[in-house]
This record gives structure tokens, C-alpha cells and sequence, in this order.
């Protein structure tokens, strides 16, 4: 009994200290589902939430929380729109104006939102670099995918269609390499496509030719 009663101390301080290094947010996510906890849970969670200044007090500072995250995801959402209509970096956070939100944190939130979408245009534009690297890259990775897709039909006799995965990853990947651009391209998407329908055929034309000589001399010598 004294065994038993020890234990459960032990996990119930263990379960306070691990509360106790949540945040408000975690901490209010858990005490809100707290009814599928063991009990030994719910005591180290109320245990918690009253060194922390009670329930009243941590809710206070959860819709705190819930409001600013509200506000961000609203910024957010006014950049792009700004965006959209061809404002700058600067402009677009001289037309943001927040209450809850710091000019810090507007500018922030700004920054990292007009970066992503400048990284994608970046990524979606079509230069001459583009066509050139993913043709370069196109013929390099067809040409490998379709050597390993008929030699993994010369030496296992057999089709897996499952393996047609790898050569779009192969050709993405040599493509890639080169134009330095995502399939989120047209011309790269497109590039990527040819490629593995050359791999694919390509590997069958190595098959047909070298697949007959390999399984004659393996299994029909005199």
C-alpha cells in the first residue's frame, strides 16, 4: 500500500512539473479536454492552472492569445490582398494598422508574407535559364531513369509499374538541379513530364534489346 501510494506521488509531481512547462495555450487546450485524463491528470493539471493564477486568469490570457493569433491571420490576409494590386513592401505597411499588434510585429508579419510571395514568382517565372536547364535536365534524368527502369526489367523479368514513381522523381530531381525551380514552373512541370515518358520508353527500348540476350544466356546455355 505504502508502495502504491508512493508511486502515485512520484507521477503526480512528475505530471505537475511536466503542466507546469506548458504554455497558456497548451495548458487551456488540455484543462478544456481534461475529462479524458486520469484523475492523477486532472489533479496535476489543477494543481498548475492555480499556481498560474486560477482558471479566470489563464482563460483571460488564452483569448488574449486566441485574439492576437485572430489578428495576425487578419494582417496576413490584407497583405496578400495588397499585394495583389502591386503595392510594395513599404507601402503595404504604410497602409496597416493594428490595435493588438505591435508595428514590429505588422512589419514582421509583412515581411515574411511578401517574401513567400516574391519566392513564388521567382520560382514561376520563365527565363532562359529555364528552358535550358530543364532540358539539360530533362535529357540527363530521362536518360538515367530509363536505364534503371530496363535494368530493373532485365534482371527481375518482370513490370513494376510502381517503380514509374521514381523516374518522375529522378527527372524532377536533375531538373531541379539545373533551373533551380519547382515543378510549381509550367515549363518544368512540362519538362518533367516529357522526361519520364522518355525514361519510360526508353526503358522498354533497353529491355527489348538487351532483356532477350540476358535471360538466353542465364537460363537456355547448352
Amino acid at each position: 500500500m505504502f508502495i502504491l501510494t508512493l508511486k502515485l506521488i512520484i507521477m503526480l509531481e512528475e505530471l505537475i512539473e511536466r503542466y507546469s512547462q506548458y504554455s497558456d495555450g497548451e495548458l487551456m487546450t488540455v484543462y478544456l479536454n481534461k475529462k479524458g485524463y486520469t484523475i492523477e491528470a486532472q489533479k496535476a493539471l489543477e494543481t498548475v492552472v492555480e499556481r498560474k493564477g486560477g482558471i479566470q486568469s489563464l482563460k483571460e490570457r488564452y483569448d488574449k492569445i486566441v485574439e492576437k493569433e485572430d489578428e495576425k491571420l487578419k494582417i496576413h490576409e490584407e497583405v496578400i490582398k495588397l499585394y495583389e494590386e502591386g503595392l510594395t513592401q513599404n507601402d503595404i505597411n504604410s497602409r496597416l494598422d493594428s490595435e493588438i499588434l505591435s508595428i514590429d510585429e505588422i512589419k514582421e508579419i509583412t515581411e515574411e508574407t511578401y517574401n513567400s510571395f516574391e519566392l513564388k514568382k521567382k520560382d514561376e517565372k520563365i527565363k532562359s535559364s529555364t528552358i535550358i536547364g530543364s532540358i539539360i535536365g530533362g535529357i540527363i534524368g530521362g536518360t538515367t531513369g530509363g536505364i534503371l527502369w530496363g535494368l530493373q526489367m532485365i534482371y527481375s523479368g518482370r513490370v513494376f509499374y510502381i517503380f514509374a514513381i521514381g523516374l518522375f522523381f529522378i527527372s524532377y530531381g536533375f531538373i531541379k538541379f539545373f533551373t533551380k525551380q519547382s515543378k510549381n514552373n509550367m515549363i518544368v512541370f512540362i519538362a518533367i513530364m516529357l522526361s519520364v515518358i522518355f525514361a519510360f520508353f526508353l526503358g522498354f527500348y533497353i529491355y527489348n534489346i538487351f532483356g532477350y540476350r540476358y535471360f538466353r544466356t542465364r537460363y537456355f546455355k547448352d
